[in-house]
């Protein structure tokens, strides 16, 4: 293949972060577009800047020959059929976190991947962030050495915090764009489902597979607004913890483009400490990345816009396509940061430890 051709499936909210990283590929064409709301679909359409074809159904994509690949940025409930339904159709598919509410259907796609001869990839922008792209190179060089913990802070502040950034490039949350999220009918979870699949993922990417996590869950008023949380893992085969943490600041205006959450990250090793300072907000004046080691501290500078990370996921896929390989996350770590995210749940409502391949 010596180039992808496209369809962006769903051109809400997040079609703002995901598209552009497509758009700007050289051996990348959006090709075709579809949301059931077909205005939504016609507008981005003028927003980018291109003459996609405007289908009517998701059905009409699959049969359409001149779509290669298919990006599906939807509610999570529509993705098991979904992804199934384009795979079936030999289409490569990316699909948007999380795979799935229930092992289940994470088990049916991937049968769907075990029989088609198409690559499929979850898209987990969190791993193309440069600050934890460089935090993992860190890791795995071994600057760090043994790896004793893992913590992951997020604060959450309210939807208008984003509002209070001065910025052009200000992120638009799309009206009723949040109502399926808060739906238990619909979504798994709230945050710690919903935001932490982020974090879980990135933890589990870092340092390895999970044995067996601990949690408490808060659940008020607000199905979206788990806090505060904490959850806790041990990972397999190391004597390593990993810890996320999740706090409301309702009251704060934060410093962001995006959604108002702002995350810490803390890495424990034997010969140092590392920190990822930024994510989603700006909360903090520091450098993305600060290592302490050898009584000394050193900073990293690189582009640290969280705006990045779509543009590297998406860069990844098409690449991946012209290089016949498969890129980050693929069925089986979709599968198992399912199962450990879910485990957090189970582990709050029966109050005890719980292994996440239990988890079925």
């Amino acid at each position: 293949m010596d180039s992808v051709r496209l369809a962006i499936i769903g051109c809400g909210t997040i079609s703002q972060l995901n598209a552009p990283g497509y758009l700007e590929h050289d051996r990348c064409e959006v090709v075709a577009l579809y949301d059931p709301i077909t205005e939504r679909a016609e507008r981005r359409a003028v927003q980018w800047d291109i003459t996609p074809r405007i289908h009517e159904s998701f059905e009409d994509v699959l049969n359409d020959p001149n779509v290669d690949a298919v990006e599906l940025l939807t509610p999570t409930h529509l993705h098991t059929e979904q992804i199934i339904a384009a795979l079936d159709a030999g289409k490569h598919v990316s699909c948007q976190k999380p795979i799935a509410s229930t092992v289940a259907d994470a088990n049916a796609i991937a049968q769907a991947v075990e029989r088609s001869d198409k690559p499929f990839r979850l898209t987990e922008n969190f791993l193309y962030y440069p600050p934890i792209v460089k935090a993992k190179e860190m890791i795995d060089s071994g600057a760090v050495s043994d790896l004793s913990m893992v913590r992951i802070r997020t604060v959450w502040s309210n939807m208008e915090s984003h509002q209070s950034y001065d910025s052009k490039d200000s992120y638009d949350v799309d009206e009723g764009a949040l109502d399926w999220r808060m739906n238990a009918n619909l979504n798994a979870g709230g945050l710690v489902f919903d935001d932490g699949w982020h974090k879980v993922s990135t933890a589990m990417w870092w340092a390895g597979d999970v044995e067996r996590v601990s949690a408490i869950i808060s659940k008020t008023d607000n199905f979206m607004m788990e806090a505060p949380s904490a959850a806790m893992w041990k990972y397999a085969g190391k004597d390593c913890l990993a810890v996320f943490e999740y706090a409301s600041a309702a009251e704060m205006p934060l410093r962001t483009k995006y959604y108002p959450g702002d995350e810490f990250m803390e890495i424990i090793g034997s010969k140092g400490v590392l920190w990822v300072t930024r994510c989603t907000g700006e909360m903090l004046d520091m450098p993305p990345v600060v290592f302490h080691h050898n009584g000394t501290t050193t900073s990293y500078q690189m582009p640290m816009d969280w705006k990045e990370s779509f543009r590297g996921a998406a860069h990844d896929f098409v690449d991946s396509l012209i290089e016949e390989r498969q890129p980050n996350m693929d069925i089986n770590f979709a599968t198992k940061a399912l199962q450990a995210t879910l485990a957090f749940y189970e582990a709050s409502d029966t109050e005890r430890w719980v292994r996440p391949e239990t988890m079925t």
